[in-house]
């Protein structure tokens, strides 16, 4: 199933996951580098969602018809570039991100996005994160990763080719400092992290509710 590299995404077909720009990227950087014909291949664990929206079915179909064209431009008898699984295995997904080489994580926007946390924490080939800057995950994980625009298709196949590329030395350093990150900021980090914010509000709130207060019993006297 994996080639000498392996580049991989886990995520749902919807527009915001920018899944098709991800694919275009890969294509570029295939079309600048064929050397790496045969020896990158790309394996997505894609999870359909929301097919009853036209919006959606037509896009999980502009993903569908990608992969084949790339597939059908790149591939040989022997390589398939793009292998893809669409359906809702989440053990298989969780299990492959063990072997990734580089995980590529670029929505167009995302509140938090686990699999940037999830795949550096069960991974075992130093493998390199290309995070969009407009991920909510990218405020922790900037430096533990190679950055990348959503937009940017030039910019998102430099990256990958730039992670698949990094001296080992180099490969190790981010995989460990994104482990570390995620690991620093768990479950238990972001519930206090909750709490506080809600009670720095509560703070501030309580002396307009008091001020208000006396104004009220000003005017009854």
């Amino acid at each position: 199933m994996l080639g000498e590299k392996t580049i991989m995404r886990v995520d749902r077909i919807e527009p915001t996951k920018n899944i098709l720009r991800g694919f275009q990227a890969y294509a570029q950087m295939l079309n600048e580098h064929p050397e790496l014909l045969g020896k990158v291949n790309f394996l997505a664990f894609l999870v359909p969602s929301r097919q009853a929206l036209p919006a959606y079915q037509r896009y999980n179909t502009d993903v569908l018809k990608i992969i084949d064209e790339i597939n059908q431009k790149y591939g040989t008898d022997n390589w398939t570039p793009i292998q893809a699984f669409c359906d809702n295995d989440r053990t298989r997904a969780l299990a492959a991100m063990q072997w990734y080489d580089v995980l590529l994580v670029n929505p167009i926007i995302d509140g938090m996005n686990l699999v940037a946390k999830e795949g550096p924490v069960v991974n075992q080939c130093k493998g390199v994160l290309v995070l969009s800057r407009t991920a909510g995950a990218f405020q922790q994980l900037g430096k533990a990763s190679i950055p990348t625009s959503p937009t940017d298709v030039t910019e998102t196949a430099e990256a990958l080719y730039k992670a698949l590329m990094l001296p080992e030395g180099e490969r190790a350093a981010k995989a460990k400092l994104a482990r570390q990150v995620v690991e620093r900021y768990d479950l238990n980090t972001w519930l206090t992290r909750q709490i506080r914010d809600i009670n720095e509000l509560l703070d501030r709130a309580t002396p307009h509710f008091d001020g208000a207060t006396a104004n009220l019993d000003s005017q009854k006297t």
